[in-house]
């Protein structure tokens, strides 16, 4: 195999790894993943193996001198495509074999996110009072001479790692919320590929998706709210070491 095959698989591969499979933990408050949705943790990542694989070992067959920039991209979008839309849709035709079942099956999903993003919201803002309690533990500790800038420092690092865990949390609650609206428009026009046993129950069904989808989107910004306040936390706490003397 040539040397520019290999470094496709491998571009493909890195992609995997870096963009895709992980999700950064580090030093990131275990309570914080307590409830993490499974799409985020295991779905997601399995789809993006199959299509970050699938589309890298399809670059192969580019002719040209910038093949890595085109694996690169191949793999990217492959990862991104099978992870999105596609899964849900296609998981929902597989599974359910009338209008009604996947529009419930749907909802039922989005109630789930639903829990997830609210529970995310209520163990950030708890996170946030413990960490603001240990902050100025230590800041009191360094005066007393009994801890020093690098405890600051360790704190920081973590609560850097938290909030960087947040922020991919609800970068990707706001993509799955587009693909829960993309899915629900996708059966209400029939793509769902089952038809509806009565139609009057499959609109309000869909009703029932709609107001769940609202509920979603709501708790969205609410924990969007919450991570700003981490964030703002954070850079309080960033100066405050910045001016500690060593």
């Amino acid at each position: 195999m040539k040397k520019s095959s290999l470094l496709c698989i491998a571009v493909a591969l890195s992609v995997l790894v870096s963009g895709c499979a992980s999700t950064g933990s580090g030093s990131v408050n275990p309570n914080l993943k307590k409830d993490e949705p499974k799409f985020f943790s295991k779905s997601g990542g399995t789809a993006c193996l199959i299509g970050a694989s699938i589309a890298g070992l399809a670059c192969l067959g580019i002719k040209d001198d910038n093949k890595a920039s085109a694996c690169l991209i191949a793999a990217t979008a492959g990862c991104a495509a099978a992870m999105t839309a596609n899964y849900m849709l296609d998981k929902t035709r597989a599974n359910y074999h009338n209008l009604e079942d996947q529009l419930d099956a749907s909802k039922k999903q989005v109630q789930d996110s639903i829990n997830s993003t609210t529970t995310l919201k209520e163990t950030s803002e708890q996170t946030l009072a413990d960490d603001q309690a240990e902050v100025e533990r230590i800041k009191s500790n360094i005066k007393a001479g009994t801890a020093s800038k690098a405890d600051l420092e360790k704190k920081l690092s973590d609560m850097e790692a938290n909030l960087a865990y947040m922020r991919k949390r609800l970068e990707s609650d706001k993509s799955t919320l587009n693909e829960y609206k993309s899915l629900r428009d996708s059966l209400n026009n029939g793509e769902g590929g089952k038809p509806a046993t009565n139609s009057r129950d499959a609109q309000r069904k869909s009703e029932e998706l709609d107001q769940e989808i609202a509920k979603l989107e709501h708790s969205i910004e609410e924990l969007e709210n919450s991570i700003v306040n981490y964030a703002n936390s954070t850079s309080i706490v960033k100066g405050d070491v910045s001016q500690i003397s060593i």
